[in-house]
């Protein structure tokens, strides 16, 4: 069983050379054909002699996987199937942002990631660190975390910087770069480092006691 590919709204044919056990042509026999859409509805298929073969268009409606079954009988009994794959046309999509003055831009710069032909991250990815993280910084720094708990798309760095050098060492140069980003925000905002205050209070579990008679004190912890 062959699996071949097509683009939605081209014809798909499908030859079936038919032969009798000398391998001469048989041209004389009754071919029918059946297609089995994705959504499982089986539909007759136009079958033609073409020259020496049996021939098959359809018009395939929908993406997706289709099955077909061709059946002869009379001079020959025989029959043949397969499988198709229709595909939806590609559809172009907006060119990525890489402008500097942009909050995408600016994360793209840090990472870096700014080559049209060899991007690690689509806007949509960036957007969505920038939505987690709430700074361009912090963003770029869960940006680099992915790339390196990813041996892929270390690959793909390697690829970028067009060198030939050890993953892991790769892996580690991007999380040190990560953590230096993170260390850049905490010191620019300590608020927003996730630090802590120390606060004063009474433990009523640590107690001291006086001279008979007198009111035990609560310490300070």
């Amino acid at each position: 069983m062959s699996t071949e590919v097509y683009w939605r709204s081209k014809t798909v044919v499908i030859d079936w050379a038919l032969t009798d056990l000398a391998g001469a042509p048989i041209t004389d026999a009754t071919v029918s054909a059946t297609v089995t859409q994705p959504d499982g509805v089986a539909v007759p298929a136009s079958v033609v002699v073409a020259g020496s073969v049996y021939r098959v268009t359809f018009d395939p409606p929908d993406a997706g996987t289709y099955a077909y079954r061709l059946a002869a009988n009379g001079t020959a009994d025989s029959a043949e199937e397969g499988t198709f794959e229709v595909r939806a046309s590609p559809t172009p999509s907006p060119p990525p942002t890489l402008d500097p003055s942009t909050d995408i831009g600016r994360v793209r710069l840090l990472v870096p990631d700014r080559d049209p032909a060899l991007l690690l991250f689509a806007d949509a990815d960036i957007t969505a660190f920038l939505a987690m993280e709430g700074g361009v910084k912090k963003a770029a720094a869960l940006a680099l975390e992915s790339i390196a708990s990813s041996e892929a798309m270390v690959g793909k760095v390697i690829k970028t910087q067009d060198a030939s050098t050890d993953g892991a060492k790769v892996a580690a140069e991007l999380r040190a770069r990560a953590a230096e980003l993170r260390r850049q925000v905490d010191e620019d905002d300590p608020e927003a480092g996730g630090g802590f205050d120390y606060v004063e209070f009474r433990n009523p579990f640590n107690r001291r006691y006086g001279a008979e008679g007198t009111e035990p004190e609560d310490w300070w912890c």
